[in-house]
């Protein structure tokens, strides 16, 4: 039998603050998985769910004896790569019981060599004529200076991910919604041990490890 017939692949991708391109990556995780024998799933290093390791935590609880990490950067991002193995370092540290064996997880080499000859490829190609309307460039509605009576960043980077900014990010939109609050989610803020971390605008004030429960209270509070 392949020794890799049993192995997970997990892509791992690094969205902007902005989000990713959701269902182009669920397309290349399902023409990958019709070609692999093992399973294939989607994680994400900070901004978005799930994290590495929720990723690992369900992959180890169905029993999956090796998992592959495979950084989605053309060209390689030493920045995706390095937390990423933080992440898996934090997972394991951070089991019930670290002693315990569970799979055996690595990382995949970077994806430069293979993409250079996929663009060597491309360059003979004859190209997709590009026809958008330059008028979605500036529409007139983002002219408009909204400003809220309260904002509230959350940290969704990746310490802060794994720590549980996820669910406090999704909190606080809830709870927000209808109110004067504004809610939005960006990179890392500094202070990674403290998270998950929500900074007030306009006060300035810091608010440390908001769980879910402290998020909705946060939310609600008028000014």
């Amino acid at each position: 039998m392949d020794e890799t017939s049993g192995r997970a692949l997990v892509l791992v991708a690094r969205p902007t603050p902005s989000g990713v391109d959701g269902r182009s990556l669920a397309r290349l995780a399902a023409t990958v998985a019709a070609r692999v024998p093992g399973p294939v799933r989607v994680a994400h290093l900070d901004q978005e769910d799930p994290s590495v390791p929720a990723v690992l935590d369900a992959l180890a609880a169905a029993g999956t004896p090796a998992v592959l990490l495979v950084p989605l950067a053309v060209p390689a991002d030493r920045y995706l790569t390095t937390w990423i193995g933080r992440a898996v370092a934090h997972w394991r540290a951070s089991a019930p019981d670290p002693g315990e064996a569970g799979p055996d997880v690595r990382i995949a080499p970077d994806l430069t060599a293979l993409a250079a000859d996929v663009v060597v490829e491309l360059a003979g190609a004859e190209g997709v004529r590009i026809t958008v309307s330059a008028s979605g460039f500036a529409s007139p509605a983002w002219s408009v200076l909204d400003v809220p009576d309260r904002h509230l960043f959350v940290c969704r980077g990746p310490r802060c991910l794994v720590h549980g900014a996820g669910a406090t990010h999704r909190a606080l939109a809830e709870a927000a919604k209808g109110t004067s609050t504004q809610v939005t989610p960006c990179g890392c803020l500094g202070p990674c041990n403290l998270g998950p971390l929500v900074v007030e605008h306009p006060d300035g004030t810091w608010h440390t490890d908001v769980d879910p429960l402290r998020a909705r209270d946060l939310a609600s509070q008028r000014r």
